[in-house]
C-alpha cells in the first residue's frame, strides 16, 4: 500500500469515563506506537499478533501515562483498509489529551472529522451509498431509523444501485460496438429489450422516488401539531403526552400564543410534538400573532390532531365537526385526525379518537394509533433515505423519461443519453464521485469515525 501520513483521533465521545478509545490509522503507525507502547508481555507491539489485545505500559519520555490496552489491525484487514491501532485507555480526559499530543509529535495528524470512514471508502471497504447508512446509524434515534441504517449499511441500496449500473453499463457497451462496425452493418442490441429494461429501470426508481418521503419521516420522526379552539384541550393533552408540564394551562382562552415543540420516544419511535394557540378570530394582535403561526404549522406538520371539546353544546360541536372538514380539506397535504378531548366530563362520543388527559390508557392508545404506520413499517422494503441520493434518481428519472422510444433514436443520441444516465448512477455509490461530494458526506461525520 502506498505511504499514507498517519492520523489519530480519540473514537469515543469527550468527558469522563471508564474507557476512552485512541485510534490511528495509516503507514508507520505499528512502528510508531513501538516507540511509545509496551506490552507487559514482553518483546515490540508490532509483534503481537493482529486483533489481540495487548496490555502495557503507554509511556511519554520517563513518564508513564497510563496502563491501557492495545490492539493492531493489519492492511488491508481494517476498518480503513490502512494498517491500525486502537488504545484503549482510562477514560481520563487528561489522560487521553496527553496520548493525542504524544501522538502527534511522533508524526501523526490529527484527523479530520470523517476521515477514517473517508480512507475506508477510498480504499474499497464500502461504497458511498454505505457510508451514507454509516453516518445515519451513528445518528440514529429511534429503533426504525436504527433498522433503516443497518440496512443501508449491510448494502442492500448499494446493491440495488449496482444493478441498474452494470444494466446500462452492458447496453451501453453494445451500443458503442454497434457504433464501431457500423459500416458493416452489424446489428447487436435488442432494442425491445433494452426499451422494456429502461422502463422497468424507470418504474424501480419512481418507487425509490416515492420511498424517500417516507424514509425522511421515519429517519427524524414525524411532526404532529395540535390544533384547535381555543380551551378545546391542546395544551392538556401536550402536557400528558410528555408527562410533565411544558405549556401554560388556563381556563382562560388564548392562553398559549406562541407554539411549543418538544419531543418524546414512544415504542421505538421518536415523535415531535407541536402546542399552538387557539384558532378564532381575535382582536388582540398578540394573540392573533399566535394564530397567524399556528396556521402556518400546518403544512409544515406531518399530522394534525384537531382536537374538539366533547363537553361542548351538540350544535357547536356540529360547527366544529365543519371547521374541521373545511381545514383538513385546504390542508390536503397534511394528515388531519379529528380528537375529542376531555371525554372525562364530554360526551361520550363512539369514536377511535376520543381522550381524557386523567385516563392514560387512552392517550396512549392515541399515540399507538399515530405510530402504527411507522411501528409495523417493514424493513425489508428499501427506502431512500438522503437528499444526495434523492437529487441523483430524479436526475435519472428526468433523462428516463426523456427516452421515449429507443427504436426511433438514433444509435449515436442513444449512447449520450444512456452515458447521461451512467453519471449520476454512479455517482450513487461513488463508482465515480469527486471530492465535493466526499466532503459532503464525510463532513458530518465525527473526528474519530
Amino acid at each position: 500500500m502506498s505511504s499514507v501520513q498517519p492520523i489519530v483521533a480519540r473514537a469515543t465521545p469527550l468527558g469522563e469515563g471508564a474507557i476512552a478509545i485512541v485510534r490511528l490509522s495509516g503507514s508507520g503507525v505499528f512502528e510508531i506506537t513501538d516507540q511509545l507502547f509496551f506490552p507487559d508481555r514482553g518483546g515490540l507491539f508490532s509483534t503481537v499478533p493482529e486483533r489481540t489485545m495487548s496490555i502495557g505500559r503507554l509511556v511519554d519520555g520517563d513518564r508513564s501515562l497510563d496502563h491501557p490496552l492495545a490492539v493492531r489491525f493489519q492492511a488491508p484487514r481494517s476498518y480503513t483498509g490502512e494498517d491500525m491501532v486502537e488504545l484503549h485507555l482510562h477514560g481520563n480526559p487528561l489522560i487521553v489529551d496527553s496520548t493525542l499530543q504524544l501522538f502527534l509529535r511522533k508524526g501523526c495528524r490529527l484527523a479530520e472529522p470523517g476521515e477514517f470512514s473517508r480512507r475506508a471508502f477510498l480504499n474499497g471497504k464500502m461504497d458511498l451509498a454505505q457510508a451514507e447508512g454509516l453516518a445515519d446509524l451513528i445518528r440514529a434515534e429511534s429503533d426504525i431509523a436504527l433498522d433503516l441504517a443497518q440496512q443501508q449499511l449491510g448494502g442492500e441500496l448499494s446493491r440495488r444501485f449496482s444493478h441498474f449500473r452494470h444494466e446500462i453499463v452492458d447496453f451501453l457497451a453494445l451500443i458503442e460496438l454497434e457504433l464501431d462496425f457500423v459500416q458493416e452493418g452489424y446489428e447487436l442490441l435488442d432494442y425491445e429489450k433494452l426499451s422494456s429494461t429502461l422502463q422497468s429501470l424507470l418504474s424501480d426508481i419512481r418507487d425509490l422516488l416515492v420511498s424517500y418521503r417516507t424514509g425522511d419521516l421515519l429517519r427524524r420522526g414525524p411532526r404532529i401539531l395540535l390544533l384547535g379552539r381555543p380551551n378545546a384541550g391542546k395544551s392538556s393533552l401536550f402536557n400528558a403526552i410528555l408527562g410533565y408540564s411544558r405549556s401554560l394551562v388556563s381556563s382562560q382562552p388564548g392562553t398559549t400564543r406562541d407554539y411549543v415543540e418538544e419531543r418524546i420516544f414512544y415504542r421505538g419511535v421518536v415523535l415531535h410534538f407541536l402546542d399552538s394557540a387557539g384558532i378564532r378570530e381575535t382582536d388582540d394582535d398578540l394573540e392573533a400573532q399566535g394564530v397567524s403561526f399556528a396556521t402556518n404549522l400546518i403544512p409544515l406538520a406531518d399530522h394534525v390532531l384537531y382536537l374538539i371539546d366533547s363537553s361542548l353544546p351538540e350544535s357547536t360541536l356540529a360547527t366544529e365537526d365543519n371547521h374541521f372538514i373545511s381545514l383538513s380539506q385546504k390542508y390536503s397535504q397534511s394528515h388531519f385526525l379529528k380528537v375529542y378531548s376531555k371525554q372525562d366530563i364530554g360526551v361520550s362520543i363512539d369514536t377511535a379518537h376520543s381522550v381524557s388527559v386523567f385516563d392514560r390508557l387512552s392517550v396512549e392508545h392515541l399515540l399507538d394509533s399515530l405510530i402504527a404506520q411507522y411501528s409495523t413499517h417493514k424493513t425489508d422494503s428499501l427506502i431512500l433515505l438522503t437528499q444526495r441520493q434523492h437529487q441523483k434518481l430524479l436526475a435519472i428519472e428526468s433523462f428516463l423519461s426523456s427516452i421515449s422510444n429507443v427504436t426511433d433514436t438514433p444509435t449515436e443520441l442513444l449512447a449520450t443519453d444512456l452515458r447521461a444516465i451512467l453519471q449520476p448512477l454512479s455517482e450513487l455509490t461513488g463508482a465515480v464521485t469527486n471530492e465535493d461530494i466526499l466532503d459532503a458526506v464525510f463532513s458530518g461525520f465525527c473526528i474519530g469515525k
